[in-house]
């Protein structure tokens, strides 16, 4: 099955913006990452974030999204975004076929290693990470959405499980 819009989403240091590189290369397709539209707003360690450029960020991130559906792309791969942005995408395409993965890690100690590990993203506040991740844990799913445990970071068990999903 193909989606007009495949959604990873997850607190910081769950593995989305692995995860979703490599189903970008599997299925080649687009992959849009909300902090390259913010780039020009945040510096390195994501000290001047604020309501407004993330507003507009996402503003401009369904602008895309909308184009590239209207022109006819599938499986258009998007990640990094803010929780309250992903509670949108249900409204927002409502009549697209999307798909909401979010990757989830059931152990605090493993997820405060990855967020101050070295990784791309400047963002290093494992507390903020793991109030994040308890909270998306407690909350219901969001339609469309499914949930993949991430916990033992097997990236080719996650990575097959979600090909298995969108193929």
């Amino acid at each position: 099955m193909k989606y007009d819009l495949i959604v990873f989403a997850g607190a910081p240091g769950s593995g989305k913006t692995t995860i979703a590189n490599l189903i970008q290369k599997e299925l080649n397709s687009p992959l849009i990452d909300l902090g390259w539209l913010r780039e020009y707003h945040l510096d390195p360690m994501w000290k001047k974030a604020n309501k407004k450029e993330a507003k507009m960020a996402f503003e401009n991130l369904v602008f895309i999204l909308k184009n590239y559906k209207k022109n006819g792309y599938k499986n258009v791969i998007v990640t990094d975004l803010l929780e309250d942005m992903t509670s949108q995408i249900p409204r927002l395409f409502s009549k697209e076929n999307y798909i909401i993965i979010r990757l989830m890690v059931n152990n605090d100690n493993e997820l405060k290693k990855r967020v101050i590990g070295n990784r791309d993203s400047g963002f290093k506040n494992f507390k903020k990470s793991i109030l994040l991740n308890k909270a998306m844990q407690k909350k219901g799913s969001l339609k469309n959405e499914i949930r993949i445990d991430n916990t033992h970071n097997n990236i080719s068990k996650v990575l097959n499980e979600i090909l298995e999903i969108v193929k």
